[in-house]
């Protein structure tokens, strides 16, 4: 990941992914209104987002009440987050290469959402930090990943071959039956949702 080109991102990333209906943000609104039922926020309820860019996502659930910790690896979103919910805590990290984080977390949380990030990561790596991200969860807790993904390698190619050069050969976009065994192994039950051509939404619990 280029921290600079989400650095230069931070002053348009609102305006640019909303109503958007091209690779990779095609869906983005109905993603973020499904995330918005999936939550019961309200005062007390803990919420890490990673991945939680300019906050656009998170917001709705600080002005309920929520308690917000939100992890990103370019300072410049951070700023916009921080003008949105001043009481959050947010840290400056790339979850990609180590987590947690330098900074302690040390709680528990109701939901830990993963805002189109986790396609940074090989498949290996996804099943292993999702695996580990358990120790940071309540007992009915839930992690919720919303991201350029697919129920299966049928859809991911014509999703491929719809969205021609905006596709990153780069990236490793999650192709749901290709995780999903090993994610069983590792004791979530799992639920995907499908929104878009390229974006859906897989909810894990313990």
């Amino acid at each position: 990941m280029d921290k600079d080109i989400f650095n230069n991102w931070a002053d348009d990333y609102d305006k640019s992914v909303k109503g958007e209906e091209t690779f990779p943000f095609a869906g983005y609104q109905k993603i973020q209104a499904m995330v918005k039922k999936m939550v019961v926020a309200g005062k007390g309820t803990k919420i890490l987002e990673l991945g939680v860019g300019t906050g656009l996502g998170a917001l709705e659930f600080y002005e309920q009440g929520a308690e917000i910790t939100g992890v990103d690896f370019s300072d410049k979103m951070l700023e916009k987050a921080r003008e949105k919910m001043p009481g959050a805590r947010l840290i400056n990290h790339d979850f990609s290469k180590s987590f947690p984080p330098a900074e302690p977390i040390d709680e528990k949380f109701d939901y830990i959402i993963i805002s189109y990030a986790l396609h940074h990561l090989p498949d290996w790596k996804k099943v292993e930090f999702l695996g580990e991200l358990k120790k940071f969860l309540n007992p009915r807790g839930r992690i919720i990943v919303a991201d350029v993904a697919f129920v299966d390698r049928k859809t991911m190619q014509k999703a491929r071959k719809k969205a021609g050069n905006r596709w990153d050969e780069s990236e490793h976009y999650p192709v749901i039956e290709d995780i999903a065994f090993s994610l069983e192994q590792k004791d979530f039950s799992l639920t995907f949702i499908q929104i878009s051509f390229c974006a859906g939404i897989l909810q894990l619990r313990q």
